[in-house]
């Protein structure tokens, strides 16, 4: 299932969170075999592909990394470059530059990692901006935005204050938006109304399925998970829609 490439068209969103040293050698691996099989888009031609409704023509793929951890772009950085692959960095606000100490309780909460992770800091995210990756929002404080989504102030403060910030620390406008947690319950109207007032033109969920123009939401895109430290099989499966 995973060593014979697909000869349907697609376009399929993949994610990941942290790319760990050890992993540098999947990492390559694994965008070397996608890449044989398919090209890599960046968010704005996935957005003209959506809103275009017509029917794929090609196999594509999008790629992109949630929460802003500083190994993926120590770790992999030089591999997208040296492969020419666009990647989108979602990053809480509030967590850029945070000590390993402030990360201790993110990690011990969310991530489950067996010690805290770095993030990034405003000025490698510069320099990823300035090197040609996409830097989104990923809300102020990674909140649940169905949670809050009953406190005007909040959700504001989550939403269009960290966009502010972002746009204002790498100086180009931020359009693209992938909520915490990912899942539809972790979601609801208002606070997707929200999302699209404040002038993102794409949203990402963290629910696995295919993209297909004229039928996916932009405020709802699906994507595949995938994590550098998992088997190598395993990654691929899922990026050749696995439980689609």
């Amino acid at each position: 299932m995973t060593s014979k490439p697909s000869q349907a068209d697609f376009i399929r969103c993949i994610y990941s969170h942290a790319i760990f040293p050890e992993a540098k050698d999947h990492l390559r691996t694994f965008i070397r075999t996608l890449k044989a099989q398919a090209d890599f888009i960046d968010t704005p031609t996935l957005v003209e592909m959506m809103a275009s409704k017509q029917p794929v023509r090609g196999r594509y793929y999008h790629l992109s990394f949630d929460d802003g951890f500083a190994n993926v772009v120590e770790t992999g950085g030089d591999v997208f470059a040296s492969e020419k692959v666009p990647y989108t960095l979602f990053v809480s606000t509030d967590l850029i530059g945070a000590s390993i100490e402030q990360m201790e309780g993110y990690n011990e909460t969310q991530l489950l990692y067996a010690l805290p992770v770095r993030t990034l800091t405003w000025d490698q995210l510069r320099a990823c901006g300035a090197a040609g990756a996409e830097v989104g929002c990923h809300t102020r404080s990674h909140a649940r935005l169905s949670a809050i989504s009953g406190d005007d102030a909040r959700l504001r403060d989550e939403i269009v204050a960290a966009k502010a910030r972002i746009e204002a620390e790498i100086g180009t406008p931020c359009r693209s938006f992938a909520w915490p947690y990912g899942k539809m319950g972790d979601i609801d109207a208002k606070a997707l109304a929200a999302i699209e007032e404040a002038g993102f033109d794409i949203t990402f969920s963290a629910v696995r399925g295919r993209v297909t123009p004229g039928s996916t939401s932009l405020m709802k895109v699906p994507r595949h998970q995938v994590e550098f430290h998992w088997p190598l099989w395993e990654n691929l499966l899922w990026a050749g829609g696995c439980r689609e």
